[in-house]
C-alpha cells in the first residue's frame, strides 16, 4: 500500500515592505493545520494592495500551481487579501473552482 499524500495548500498572503505579515502567516497555518492540510507553498506578494488579482503574477503563479494539480487550496489570512471588492473576489473564487480547488478564508470578516 503507497503512502497517502496529505492534502497540499497554498497560502497567499499580502506583502508589506514594513514588516513581515507574520499574524497573518500563523493565522493561515493554523487553518491549514485545523483541516490537516500540507502547506506546499508560502507566498508573500508585494502588489497585493496596489493591483487587482488579474495583474498580480504572483497571484496567477499560485493559481497555476493549483491548474497544475500540485495543490488543492489557496488559503488567505481574509477576503481582502485577494481584493476588498466582492465582484473581484467571486471573479478569482470561481477562477479556483474552475481549477477543482478551494479557496480558504482563515478569518472571518
Amino acid at each position: 500500500m503507497s503512502p497517502t499524500i496529505p492534502f497540499q495548500g497554498v497560502l497567499y498572503l499580502a506583502g508589506n515592505s514594513r514588516a513581515f505579515p507574520g499574524r497573518e502567516l500563523n493565522l493561515c497555518e493554523s487553518c491549514a493545520k485545523a483541516f490537516n492540510w500540507a502547506v506546499a507553498l508560502i507566498v508573500v506578494d508585494d502588489e497585493a494592495t496596489t493591483k487587482g488579482p488579474e495583474h498580480r503574477p504572483v497571484l496567477q503563479a499560485a493559481l497555476q500551481r493549483l491548474r497544475d494539480s500540485r495543490a488543492g487550496a489557496i488559503l488567505v489570512p481574509n477576503r481582502s487579501t485577494i481584493s476588498p471588492i466582492d465582484g473581484e473576489f467571486h471573479e478569482f473564487a470561481e477562477r479556483v473552482e474552475k481549477a477543482c480547488a478551494v479557496i480558504q478564508v482563515a478569518a472571518p470578516r
